[in-house]
């Protein structure tokens, strides 16, 4: 399942503007026998554009290069503890993304790049809408 989770490789397509939040959980661990990932704190960080392969995001000078992620939607957001949390309530409804993991390959004290390198097919799909959408207006 985790297979591809270090293989930092991809190519890139058109970003799209995306302004939005999402929760952001720091991977702490991987466990390649039992597949387990062991998370930080979790933080909000505010997305300024998007694609099937990376995004830009906004950060308070907290995400450092090289950082592993696990970036969240309201709606993937299932555990107990993440309901009850502030964060909940300040993340938008929209958009539905599942959950996805990337890596800080670039940054800056304002924004920083971010390399999806796990993300299921339907968010690829959705994401890929939204780009040919973009580029017909």
């Amino acid at each position: 399942m985790f297979k591809g989770l270090f293989n930092f490789g991809a190519k890139h397509t058109g970003h799209i503007p995306l302004k939005t939040k999402m929760c952001v959980l720091p991977l702490i661990s991987y466990d390649d026998k039992t597949e387990t990932l062991d998370y930080g704190q979790c933080f909000t960080i505010d997305v300024v554009s998007m694609s099937t392969t990376s995004m830009t995001v906004r950060h308070n000078d907290i995400l450092k290069k090289g950082n592993i992620l696990e970036f969240r939607t309201k709606h993937a957001l299932e555990d107990r503890e993440c309901l009850k949390c502030m964060n909940f309530k300040t993340l938008p409804e929209t958009p539905a993304f599942s959950s996805f993991i990337g890596k800080i390959i670039w940054r800056n004290n304002e924004e920083a790049g971010v390399n999806i390198i796990m993300m299921k097919e339907q968010d690829k799909a959705t994401i890929s809408k939204m780009v040919a959408n973009k580029s017909k207006k």
